[in-house]
This record gives C-alpha cells, structure tokens and sequence, in this order.
C-alpha cells in the first residue's frame, strides 16, 4: 500500500481571525427591517375620531390627548411606525408647526429614528412642563380630604397618581395616603381595622361617611 501523501492547499481561505497577522471580528448582520405601516390599522384609526392637539391651553390638555391616543393605539394594536404616522395627522395648528421644525433640527438619526415614547417625552418637555408636574407632585404629597366628600377625594386622590408615582406603584402605598388624608374621625373609624387594602378602606370610609350626621 502506498504511504499517504500530505496534501497541501495552495491558496488557503483567509479566516475572519487571520487576515495579514491581524484579528478581524465578523461583520454584523444588518438590523432588522422595522415593521411596515398597515393603512387599514391608519383608517382604523382616523374612524375612531381621535382628538387633535394644536399646542394651546393648559399643560393637561396635552395630557389628556395623549391618553385618548394610547387607548386607541392599545385597542388597535399598532406598532411604532403606525403610531407616529397617525399621530401625524393629529397635530395642528401651532403644534404641528412645532413638531415639524422639531424634527428638522433634531439630529438626523434620531428623527428617523423617533418612537412613541421619545415623541412624548418630547410632548411634555415641550407642553407639560417640569414646574408643572412638580407643582402637581407636591399637590399629591400634601392633598387631604378637606371639605370634601369621601367619593371627592378618592378622584381627586387618583387623578394625581401619575405625579408622584413612587407613591402609588403599590396598593399598599396608596391606601396609606388615602387613609393619611381622611378627615380625623373618618381616619380613627378606620385605624382599628388595620391596614386595609385600598378598595376596602374606602369602601369602609364611604359607609362611615353615610352614617355621620350631615354637616351643616
């Protein structure tokens, strides 16, 4: 039998770790392609009669347009790019005015790059001010119930939630500030039933409510 010959290549393919002596990393794949834009999810939409937001009023008019969007956002299931073309249409007067010299100052990529949640940051940075969320923050900290009723203070309580939401990411933080804020002989009735969760102690603040005398 013949010995085996050693077969040598002569002009062997350079690896990604051995071209010229030095180490080379591969080439990354592309990034994903993002999701195209479904017209019907637009046509939904715009049926929907979304508010418009022309850049007036108070900082809570910002707001509030931008919950009614992510509702209908949520309900339609739209992606990125389906919610910052439908928002496009949404934006008048001053605020459109706004929002396209934004886009045309703001560095290239990050304008092509713009997701719902970088649009509002943008929003609030420009509509809802810090002051103003402070303000409302310190608002929350120090609000009670006042003169007010049971039923008042629980709406008044909640709708300020989003200002101070290290004091509300738990139901047991919350029920300790409604309780803090009752008047005093709401909040003793309360306090030898313990630490209730928050639906109970303003179920039993309410039936507390009812059977005081009506005051004057």
């Amino acid at each position: 039998m013949p010995p085996r010959r050693n077969v040598r290549c002569e002009n062997p393919e350079p690896t990604p770790q051995t071209v010229e002596g030095s180490v080379t990393q591969p080439i990354p794949p592309p990034p994903p392609s993002p999701p195209p834009v479904d017209r019907e999810i637009v046509k939904l939409f715009l049926s929907q009669k979304p508010p418009v937001f022309d850049g007036m009023g108070e900082p809570a008019t910002a707001e509030s347009w931008i919950r009614s969007l992510e509702r209908i956002f949520a309900i339609l299931g739209c992606n990125e790019r389906e919610r910052m073309t439908c928002v496009s249409y949404q934006l008048t007067e001053a605020a459109d005015f706004w929002w396209d010299t934004r886009m045309k100052t703001m560095p290239r990529e990050q304008a092509a790059g713009m997701t719902w949640e970088g649009f509002k940051t943008e929003i609030y940075d420009k509509y809802v001010p810090k002051s103003y969320r402070k303000a409302k923050a310190s608002e929350f900290y120090n609000l009670t119930q006042g003169h007010m009723t049971v039923t008042e203070y629980d709406r008044a309580l909640s709708s300020m939630t989003r200002y101070a939401p290290d004091q509300a990411d738990t139901d047991e933080k919350l029920a300790e500030k409604f309780r803090g804020g009752l008047r005093p002989e709401i909040r003793m009735s309360l306090a030898s039933r313990g630490k209730l969760p928050y639906a109970e102690a303003l179920a039993l603040a309410l039936d507390i409510e009812a059977a005081m005398p009506r005051r004057g």
